[in-house]
């Protein structure tokens, strides 16, 4: 049979009492049904295709996990649970076998049903792109079925039911619900002056860790607030940064992390801080904890950083505090910043969490072992946090940039609620109390435009944004910066006194703008799509789409653009030349992208996912070198200019040397207790880096009720 017919060919596979509808990505017994995670939904039809074989830990790394090389625990932990999930009350027998020191195999004979109609079936779902597949395992000894490469099949089966099916089964939040405008009503919970970040509401929702660096203190200290009594607990220690992490499901007890310069720790308390203080584990910058909540007895979950060494790939994990025992539970694609845990909900045994693709954020849903995966919905803005609202069956949150309320009912598997709050003020963090009553901080930073002289390495300040403001560019007179105007982004010229103009160009979520200056040429970098306008006449003169996302783009000469686009599947990412006078696309071998420019004549150069800064002859595409960068404190973000490449961290800023010893130069040290780097950009007429820098300031503990 030819590999790619066959994926669109199969309508459902039975086996045992189970029948398993590739479309839907679900089994059914006639009792039960069972959606499936990508993985097990992988694992699952590669035994199937491979019914009549021995699959051994090789074959799984090779054409399961498409990996090099995977953690024999991870393998045991898939196949645990694919075990785990193949059994019910109808289908109690073994359904994969193991066979000592030799592999799995298919226990049961499996029935597969084709559609009859294939040429009306065929359509719909999209062929798959040959370039889409990549054969690794050459060398090694070809066994049977390497021999007739079912794992293609496979791989191409898997891949487009998982698109198609979450084309069907999530919903986004540009399918709006009625907008509802409301008032509202402001009451300031805490007095005291200082910096207050990171609230977590214990389950039962009497009780608020937050933490808050008093006026003139530059540590964080550990505050839990009886929310009847208004009562207040307080824990820190000079040198000691406390954040909360989560709450036991009974509320009694407290998770939290403390932080100095050298290490990392994750505690317990009791809620009344009398008891039960003690260190659990540590934690570090590769494998950064944060946010999570207790599952049951002795057991916690968390996101944590590191996922396949990137620093800022996070993927959920659970712990057993009584063994120390971690897995992992969920597996985001590399292409992605990974999973933020938001919520469990004891009475459901749900946790809810959000997957940060690169050009859009999910919301899912999981049982407490990572199984049972359902993505619930799509949004454009980020899901900071959420709440679960047992009287009306509701998913709070609130999305900071448009200032509106969503609820997410999990009965009707639909957003149902959608307010608008009638205000300009700018908010951070929150905890939904129920869906009319937030605690949350009024926003803690002032963002600026500063310059840094490479020189005298001295900083100063050029202009105050807006929050939100992103991606400024320094003029003669002025600054073009996006800037926020109602629920989009638009281009706004800022002059040096402050004074504002909204360009002529079509508003919408914008991500970043670029200038080059030989052309007069400005880049629009929208969430799909690229638009290049002529400046002084702000006249389109090209446009370029993309149906995955584009992650980035840069101006590589007066007539060339480099960007970096998402696949349709958003598995991976490739990287693409543009040229305006052809109006063709050249894809060039930089795999595994963020951002694609341009140091020189000759070189081209990319940041990879992997937090890797790479170099390419910009004709042949061959690899010329790399560097390593540092873990980011806050983001990586990398300038070119003067011959030189520059990289930060958000707390430094390095020069990377091609020549001598030492390959990162440190060259400034921003002060982290005060400041943020998000973004650098070198300054060709000046020969200096502009920063954008995010202050700490001080703020509020709100709580808003909603009218």
């Amino acid at each position: 049979m030819n590999e790619v017919r066959f994926s669109r060919q199969v309508k459902e596979v039975k086996f045992g009492a189970w029948t398993l509808d590739p479309r839907q990505q679900c089994i059914y017994d006639g009792c039960i049904q069972r959606e499936l995670e990508p993985l097990l939904f992988r694992l699952l039809c590669y035994f199937i295709i491979n019914n009549d074989q021995i699959i051994t830990r090789q074959d799984l790394v090779d054409d399961v996990w498409c990996q090099k090389y995977v953690d024999d625990n991870a393998i045991n932990r898939a196949m645990s649970e694919l075990r785990k999930i193949l059994k019910s009350d109808m289908q109690k027998g073994i359904v994969v076998k193991t066979h000592y020191r030799k592999g799995y195999s298919f226990f049961i004979e499996p029935e597969i049903i084709y559609h009859q109609d294939l040429d009306k079936e065929s359509t719909s779902i999209p062929p798959p792109k040959p370039k889409s597949v990549v054969i690794e395992s050459q060398e090694r000894k070809k066994s049977n079925i390497k021999q007739f490469r079912p794992w293609a099949v496979f791989c191409v089966l898997a891949l487009s039911v998982v698109s198609f099916y979450f084309l069907l089964s999530s919903k986004s939040i540009q399918s709006r619900t009625q907008v509802n405008s409301k008032n509202i009503e402001e009451r300031v919970l805490s007095w005291v002056p200082g910096r207050y970040a990171v609230l977590n509401l214990s389950l039962d929702k009497k009780l608020l860790a937050f933490s808050f660096a008093p006026k003139d203190s530059s540590y964080y200290s550990l505050v839990v607030k009886e929310l009847e009594s208004g009562h207040e607990r307080r824990l820190g220690a000079e040198g000691v940064d406390y954040y909360p992490l989560g709450w036991s499901t009974d509320s009694s007890v407290l998770y939290y992390r403390t932080k100095t310069t050298e290490k990392c720790q994750i505690w317990q308390i009791s809620a009344d801080f009398v008891s039960e203080n003690k260190a659990l584990f540590e934690c570090d910058m590769i494998g950064f904890v944060h946010r999570g909540s207790g599952i049951g007895k002795d057991r916690i979950v968390y996101a944590k950083s590191g996922y396949r060494n990137r620093d800022e790939l996070f993927a959920l994990n659970s712990r057993n505090l009584k063994t120390g025992d971690e897995f992992q539970i969920s597996s985001p694609n590399l292409n992605s910043f990974g999973d933020n845990f938001l919520t469990y909900i004891p009475q459901k045994e749900v946790i809810l969490f959000e997957r940060r693709q690169y050009d859009v954020n999910e919301l899912y849903m999981t049982d407490p072992d990572g199984g049972n995966q359902v993505k619930l919905l799509e949004s454009n803005s980020r899901i900071w946090a959420l709440n679960y609202d047992a009287e009306s069956d509701l998913l709070l949150w609130f999305d900071n940039i448009k200032n509106v309320v969503y609820g997410y009912s999990l009965s009707e598997r639909k957003l149902v609620k959608e307010d608008k709050l009638n205000t300009s003020q700018s908010y951070a963090m929150f905890q939904f109390i129920n869906k009319d009553e937030i605690l949350i901080l009024s926003y803690p930073f002032t963002s600026y435009v500063h310059s840094l002289d490479l020189s005298t390495k001295q900083m100063g300040i050029e202009i105050q944004l807006s929050n939100g403001s992103l991606s400024p560019i320094k003029f003669k007179d002025y600054y073009l910066v996006v800037t926020k105007q109602n629920e989009n982004r638009v281009v706004t010229q800022i002059d040096k006194n402050g004074n504002s103009t909204v360009l002529d160009i079509p508003s919408g979520d914008i991500r970043a703008i670029k200038y080059e200056s030989e052309n007069n040429l400005l880049l629009v970098h929208y969430r799909n799509k690229l638009d290049i306008y002529k400046l002084e006449t702000l006249s389109l003169i090209d446009s370029i789409s993309s149906v995955g996302g584009i992650v980035s783009a840069e101006f590589l000469n007066g007539s060339e653009i480099g960007y970096v686009d998402l696949s349709d599947k958003k598995v991976k990412s490739n990287t693409y030349k543009y040229s305006l006078q052809s109006r063709e696309v050249t894809p060039f071998p930089a795999l595994s992208s963020l951002w694609f420019g341009r140091l020189d004549d000759d070189i081209l150069m990319s940041l990879s996912s992997d937090d890797k800064v790479l170099l390419y002859n910009s004709l042949s595409g061959e690899l010329l070198d790399e560097y390593k960068l540092p873990n980011a404190r806050y983001k990586h973000s990398i300038a070119v200019g003067g011959g030189s490449i520059y990289h930060s961290d958000g707390e430094h800023i390095y020069r990377i040397n091609r020549t001598g010893d030492d390959p990162l130069e440190e060259i400034f040290k921003i002060d982290s207790l005060q400041y943020a780097i998000k973004d650098i950009r070198y300054l060709e007429s000046e020969g200096k880096l502009q920063l954008s820098v995010l202050e700490a300031a001080e703020n509020q503990l709100i709580n808003l009720s909603i009218q």
